[in-house]
């Protein structure tokens, strides 16, 4: 499963890159060949310039040293061009490994901004950055160490293999005898690589979601005096990430010894059998020297191919968890023949809607509504009892599953999601602000916001009036959700954000929300200015707020679906009654 992922993974972006990568493989392919060439310098300078054995009559003649002079400034060379070569190769291989990354990385990240809120509810954040980075780069060690090494580690394999049996078939036979048992040795280790690589890639996991969650929560944790508590479950998952890595290390490198074991076996019989060959005048000194100098450069592709098994293993684990992305499967499909949504004004009528977060449990259950084009509704009532989830259902995060949603008397599922949601200016009960500028977060709720609307936005929603007192003004960072700002000013960036949307569909889910009475107020003035002229569906259990509204819909249990479902009553004026 890890290898067929693996391929799958990185086959068709490498595509794309081919001519890097090919050209990645021809200088390693030319460093082959000079690697092969290193032994016959130092067999030449010790048959022809220090034992003077079986040297050409064209050099008989020629002084000991400048022999050995040649020799030297040969080796030279030659390891000048090999370093040369592998530098080209690596660097050509490297980058094309980190371009394959950067896709790779943009394709899971675009994924799962893609896949359904059933999905995320499922996965935690933290578990998707670590596959970003840390499974992604496993799997860039996989593509440069392949490209680096398979194909020029066969090739040595290859050449060197028929250099030995042409120079000394004896020889290279015993020098052979202990590749299989390596290649056995190797597929043994490979399964056991990758299943301790899983297990090790899950704790990594499981770490990363801990820390991301005790630093998103900081305030909390300091809050509570809970610092040691935060510390102690951090560290039991570190202790558990170590354990497992710890193994997977055991796992990997218990088997080196053995494998040195036995290339240091043929080695040894090699030696043996070519010294004796020497003493008996079958061959030269030069030419033992020789066939260890290959030999060593047949072990050396060989012991490299049992390594790549285990990068292979670790990527191929790495690959199974990014690929649970990129598999998984998106929201639902557009409706065929759906087409993008033309400016939507209003009305907006729910009509016998049903829905369930999980099967069995309704929350919402023949739900009729209708909010009037430029009306603002409130809706009213006790917690769980669906409120959000009439937003949730008109933003298409989730679609009812009875019943039907219309908004300018035409179902929402005759239009692709993406050109719905374009077309709402949508503030949370949960503020989320972007690590980013003030005016970029503003900005964020249009795409083609200018610098003039976000002031302008700003100054609707009452932002301008503490814009002053931050460092620099609307290019402040605000910091990771807004740390910068207190809850009533991160209400009114949202709402500025929703107010420089040209939509003309406003939905609003508790902005005043565990506001004091003065920011609160300012929020509902903020809430006038947003929805001026607009559609608007608000959810509040704020009387002051709702008192904003034409219309106020209460929400309330049905006494025929216990589990949460919801009938409703309504109050025309725009004020709550007891």
């Amino acid at each position: 499963m890890s290898t067929s992922s693996l391929l799958r993974l990185v086959v068709e972006p490498a595509r794309t890159h081919r001519r890097a990568l090919v050209a990645s493989c021809g200088l390693s392919v030319l460093q082959v060949g000079a690697e092969l060439a290193r032994p016959w310098p130092l067999a030449l300078a010790v048959d022809w310039a220090i034992e003077r054995d079986g040297i050409p009559p064209v050099l008989a003649g020629v002084d000991p040293a400048l022999l050995l002079v040649g020799a030297g400034v040969t080796t030279l060379l030659t390891s000048v061009l090999v370093s040369l070569l592998d530098l080209g190769a690596t660097r050509s291989a490297e980058r094309t490994a980190e371009r394959l990354g950067a896709g790779l990385r943009h394709d899971v990240l675009s994924r799962s901004l893609r896949l359904s809120l059933r999905w995320h509810a499922g996965t935690r954040s933290a578990e998707v950055v670590s596959r970003l980075t840390s499974d992604v780069g496993r799997v860039l060690d996989a593509v440069a160490a392949t490209t680096l090494s398979l194909v020029p580690d066969v090739l040595m394999l290859v050449g060197v293999t028929v250099v030995l049996v042409a120079l000394d078939p004896w020889l290279a036979l015993l020098g052979l005898l202990v590749v299989p048992l390596l290649a056995v040795l190797a597929v043994h280790q490979r399964r056991r690589v990758r299943s301790s690589q899983v297990a090790a890639r899950s704790a990594a996991g499981r770490l990363s979601t801990t820390a991301t969650d005790l630093l998103r929560n900081v305030v909390a944790v300091q809050a509570f005096g809970r610092v040691d508590r935060a510390v102690g479950d951090f560290g039991s998952t570190n202790a558990d990430l170590l354990r497992t890595n710890v193994a997977a290390v055991d796992v990997e490198t218990r088997w080196t010894p053995y494998a040195d074991l036995v290339l240091a076996l043929g080695a040894a019989l090699v030696l043996v059998a070519g010294g004796l060959q020497v003493t008996n005048g079958s061959l030269s000194t030069g030419g033992l020297l020789v066939v260890l100098g290959y030999l060593r450069d047949l072990y050396s592709p060989v012991r490299a191919l049992t390594r790549l098994s285990g990068v292979w293993a670790r990527a191929g684990a790495s690959a199974d968890r990014i690929n649970d992305v990129l598999e998984a499967e998106p929201e639902g499909p557009d409706a065929a023949g759906a087409v993008v949504a033309p400016a939507l004004l209003g009305p907006v009528e729910f009509r016998g809607v049903g829905f369930g977060y999980e099967p069995g449990r309704p929350v919402l259950a023949d739900v009729d509504l209708t909010i009037e084009r430029g009306e603002t509704v409130c809706l009213f009532g006790p917690s769980g009892v669906g409120k959000s989830t009439l937003l949730l259902l008109l933003l298409r995060l989730w679609d009812p599953e009875t019943g039907t949603i219309l908004v300018d008397g035409t179902d929402l599922r005759r239009w692709t999601r993406q050109s719905v949601r374009e077309q709402i200016a949508y503030v949370p009960q949960d503020p989320w602000l972007l690590d980013a500028t003030l005016a970029q977060n503003v900005a964020f709720g249009s795409r083609t916001a200018t610098r003039a609307q976000v002031v302008e936005a700003c100054a609707r929603t009452h932002v301008d009036e503490f814009v002053d007192r931050l460092p620099l003004a609307y290019d402040t960072p605000l910091g990771e959700g807004g740390l910068r700002l207190s809850g009533g000013q991160r209400r009114r960036v949202a709402l500025a954000r929703a107010a420089v949307s040209p939509a003309r569909l406003v939905l609003l889910d508790e902005p005043t929300a565990s506001l004091d009475a003065a920011s609160a107020a300012h929020v509902i003035d903020a809430v006038r200015a947003t929805t001026a002229r607009r559609t608007t569906l608000l959810v509040t259990h704020d009387p002051a707020l709702a008192r904003v509204a034409d219309r106020i819909v209460h929400l309330t249990q049905s006494s025929t679906a216990p589990l949460g479902a919801v009938a409703r009553h309504e109050t025309r004026e725009g004020v709550m009654t007891s």
